[in-house]
C-alpha cells in the first residue's frame, strides 16, 4: 500500500521495559504544523482543484519543466489513491514536507521562521500575531481529537480550534505571538512517512545510465551503490534475481517489478516462524530506491527553496 509506512521519531515515542510505547503527542504542535502544511498545499495548488500535480510542482518558482519526470515519480510515490495527484493529506504526508525540507521550501532556518511564515499568511489585521478568528481561518479541518481507541472523539472543529488556541496562548492575551507559535511548533512530534519507493525505479535507471542505452549494467549499478555509500557486492545477486530478459542489465521496469514482487524470502516457512531476511540483492535494491526517493524530495525542496516565502 502506497505511502502508509509511518514511524514516530524520538520526540514521539518512549520505551517502557524495552518496548516502544506511544507517549503524549503535543496536539497543539500537531495542529499548528497541520495549519502550516495546509497553507503550503494551497500555495502549490495553483488551479485550486484540491490536488497538487507534478506539473504544479515543476512550475512553482519557475522550475525547469524538463524535470517533470522526477516530479511525477515523487507524486506517484505518495499518491495512495492512485489518481495521479496529491490531495492535502497525501501532500502533507510526503517527504517534501519533512521538517528539514519544509524549512527549505519556506526559506527559513528554524521553527521561528516557520511561525513567522504562518503569521504572514494569516495575520489579516497586520498586528504581527494571530487572533482566534485568524487562527481558525488557517486551522486544518482535519485537526481533531482521537480517543484511546483511536476513533474520533467527536469534538467539533470549533471546539478543537478553541482548545488549541487557548493552550498555545501562553499569556492568555487572546493573541498568538510568533514566540508562542514557535514554542508550540518545537513541541510537535516528528512523523516520518516513506512512500512507495518503487515508483522511483525509472529515475534511478535514468540517473545512472551512463552510456544512454536505457538500461543499467553491472558497472552502472555498482556506481549507483557507491554513490549512495552502499555495498556494491550485491549487484550480481540483484541482476540475477531481477533480469527478466536475460541481457544481464536492468531496465526501470525490471527494477520496479523486482521491488514490487513479494519474494518468498519475506514469507515464513511455516506458521509461527519468522520470515527469512531479504537477499542481498533485494536489500540493495530497496536501499537504492529509498535513497532515490529521499534524494528526489530533498532536490525538489532545494529547487523550490524560498519560493513559498511570500504572502498569498
Amino acid at each position: 500500500m502506497k505511502g502508509d509506512t509511518m514511524g514516530i521519531g524520538a520526540s514521539g515515542i518512549q520505551r517502557e521495559g524495552g518496548i516502544p510505547a506511544p507517549r503524549f503527542l503535543n496536539l497543539g504542535g500537531m495542529a499548528m504544523l497541520s495549519a502550516v502544511k495546509d497553507q503550503v498545499f494551497k500555495t502549490f495548488d495553483a488551479d485550486q482543484d484540491g490536488k497538487v500535480s507534478a506539473q504544479e510542482i515543476a512550475k512553482l518558482g519557475n522550475n525547469d519543466p524538463d524535470k517533470l519526470a522526477d516530479k511525477q515519480a515523487l507524486v506517484s510515490a505518495f499518491d495512495r489513491n492512485g489518481d495521479g495527484a496529491l490531495d492535502s493529506g497525501e501532500f502533507g504526508a510526503s517527504r517534501l514536507l519533512d521538517s528539514k525540507n519544509l524549512k527549505t521550501l519556506l526559506g527559513v532556518q528554524d521553527e521561528a521562521g516557520v511561525a513567522k511564515w504562518l503569521v504572514s499568511r494569516a495575520d489579516t489585521d497586520g498586528d504581527g500575531a494571530l487572533s482566534a478568528a485568524e487562527y481558525a481561518g488557517v486551522a486544518s479541518p482535519s485537526s481533531g481529537r482521537i480517543d484511546a481507541e483511536g476513533a474520533s472523539a467527536g469534538d467539533s472543529p470549533e471546539q478543537v480550534n478553541a482548545e488549541v488556541f487557548s493552550g498555545t496562548d501562553a499569556d492568555q492575551n487572546g493573541r498568538l505571538s510568533t514566540e508562542e507559535l514557535t514554542a508550540t511548533l518545537e513541541a510537535a512530534p516528528h512523523i516520518f512517512r516513506f512512500g512507495d519507493s518503487s515508483q522511483t525505479a525509472g529515475v534511478l535507471a535514468a540517473r545512472y545510465d551512463g552510456d544512454g542505452d536505457g538500461v543499467l549494467s553491472a558497472d552502472e549499478l555498482m556506481a549507483a551503490a557507491k554513490a549512495r555509500n552502499l555495498d556494491p557486492t550485491a549487484v550480481g545477486d540483484l541482476i540475477k534475481s531481477a533480469d527478466r530478459d536475460g541481457d544481464m542489465k536492468l531496465s526501470g521496469d525490471e527494477l520496479r517489478a523486482a521491488s514490487q514482487r513479494r519474494s518468498p524470502a519475506f514469507q515464513p516457512i511455516q506458521v509461527g516462524h519468522l520470515p527469512a531476511p531479504p537477499s542481498n540483492g533485494e536489500a540493495l535494491l530497496a536501499r537504492l530506491l529509498g535513497s532515490t526517493l529521499r534524494s528526489l524530495s530533498d532536490q525538489t525542496a532545494s529547487e523550490l527553496g524560498g519560493a513559498l516565502n511570500r504572502k498569498a
